[in-house]
């Protein structure tokens, strides 16, 4: 694991490595939105190498992540933000700021370990049944002729 840094320059990081790989401003601002809510929930001080499953959970459970101006927040919404947080442990993990990528067990489902030991997004499901056959175009009588 390489050197340790507390959240605010982990985040600070994640929103420049967004940047640098072409995101689009839009989803740069709506990382950085999702980001200061998981700062307010952990707090700047915490350093990225001690975030825990419990911790990501907690968020995840938090009203600031389950609600906006009082009211429950869209399914989407919420699916959105838990899939900006995961990709943030993702990347601190590639980098080497985590030993592991801390998140609870039922959002483990979302990584599959490669063979080189490093986190990946699930493949697709793959399907089993067989793919039809294709199908010739008909000759039309013209063309028969």
């Amino acid at each position: 694991m390489r050197k340790e840094f507390k959240l605010r320059i982990g985040i600070k990081e994640y929103i420049e490595h967004l940047e640098a790989v072409g995101k689009r401003p839009s989803t740069v601002k709506t990382a950085q939105r999702t980001m200061d809510l998981f700062i307010g929930h952990l707090g700047e001080g915490k350093e990225v190498a001690k975030i825990m499953p419990v911790h990501v959970a907690g968020f995840f459970k938090s009203e600031a992540a389950t609600t906006l101006r009082d009211k429950p927040r869209a399914k989407a919404s919420i699916l959105q933000i838990r899939r900006i947080v995961r990709d943030a442990l993702v990347y601190w993990y590639a980098q080497g700021y985590l030993d592991s990528v801390p998140l609870p067990k039922n959002e483990k489902k979302f990584l599959e370990p490669s063979n080189n030991g490093k986190a990946t997004v699930a493949p697709a499901a793959e399907t089993t049944e067989a793919q039809p056959e294709p199908v010739e175009p008909e000759q039309t009588a013209a063309e028969s002729n």
